[in-house]
């Protein structure tokens, strides 16, 4: 019987997404290019994605594939694509239905909140890349028999979130006393979502046939400067925090040495102006509230405390 639950990635939004599949008591195969559980709760199968044969095999048994393989951005070029090739010429043999955790670097900058309708503004090749991948899937939902969706979020927090811009920069910095660093200007509202809600949503859009076909953003809650994020989180530590905040030519400097930070060039309008998401959408079909931020913002420092030993 085919009822498996594929995770294809295991990085913090794959696991959040194991976690809420468990929850509703899911059959679930997790797969990553090591094949190294990073849980006990689920069986973990090695797959180089990029080999179609291997993640075919891997597909035979399943019902719904969720594709949140997160990748530096060397690779996204050279590699995402082949990743979306593979997984639907996979789901398309086996029937399979493919939900893509998506970001919303297609969009490029934008003058108004991201809603679904916009038309991608690619400025470089990170946005060119990821919208290149969407529209592969769109363009294979219309044409080729498969079924898919995809429901995109912004930045992300939460249990397992190192690299993220509310990531150890933020939380573990706190902790240990050091500045919080920040890019770009932190007093510009910035949606950022709880990676557990982004796990509940994109698990909405594999249990309903009706979010078939179409493009989804999963619920945010209202948006505030990264500033005061950062402060609601200081104030839950009881910490007063200290900023280290890089604008474009100190980025322009660091990228001569750290190709990272070279990389955040091109995508330094996501924290320059307000960067907003329009979720209506979503909130008009499924019945679903975001985490609020002071619940979001004590797990995630109960979870950076348990990885630190800190009581």
């Amino acid at each position: 019987m085919r009822n498996e639950h594929v995770v294809v990635g295991t990085g913090p939004l794959g696991l959040a997404i194991i976690d809420e599949l468990l929850k509703q008591g899911k059959e679930v195969i997790a797969v990553n290019r090591s094949g190294q559980a990073v849980s006990e709760k689920v069986s973990f199968k090695q797959c180089d994605v990029t080999n179609y044969e291997q993640i075919s095999a891997i597909l035979k048994n399943a019902v719904v594939v969720y594709h949140c393989v997160g990748l530096p951005y060397a690779e996204w070029q050279r590699t995402l694509p082949t990743i979306m090739a593979n997984l639907i010429a996979a789901a398309e043999e086996h029937h399979v239905k493919i939900v893509y955790a998506d970001n919303l670097y297609a969009y490029g900058p934008q003058k108004e909140p991201f809603h679904e309708k916009m038309t991608y503004q690619s400025i470089g090749i990170k946005t060119r890349v990821r919208a290149e991948v969407a529209n592969m899937l769109m363009t294979a939902i219309k044409y080729r028999k498969i079924t898919a969706t995809i429901g995109r979020g912004s930045d992300f927090y939460g249990p397992n979130v190192r690299n993220a811009m509310l990531g150890q920069r933020v939380f573990q910095h706190l902790l240990e006393g050091k500045p919080v660093e920040l890019i770009g200007n932190p007093n510009q509202l910035h949606a950022h979502i709880y990676i557990k809600d982004f796990a509940r949503g994109l698990v909405m859009l594999g249990d309903e046939p009706k979010a078939d076909g179409e493009v989804w953003h999963i619920p945010h809650p209202t948006p505030m400067s990264t500033r005061q994020l950062v402060e609601e989180i200081a104030d839950h530590l009881e910490i007063k925090p200290t900023y280290r905040i890089a604008n474009k030519l100190v980025l322009t400097m660091m990228g001569m040495f750290n190709p990272v930070m070279k990389e955040f060039k091109e995508i330094l309008y996501q924290n320059t102006q307000n960067f907003i998401v329009d979720s209506n959408k979503f909130t008009a079909y499924f019945p679903f509230q975001p985490t609020p931020y002071k619940q979001a913002i004590m797990e995630t420092c109960e979870w950076y405390k348990q990885q630190n030993d800190i009581s």
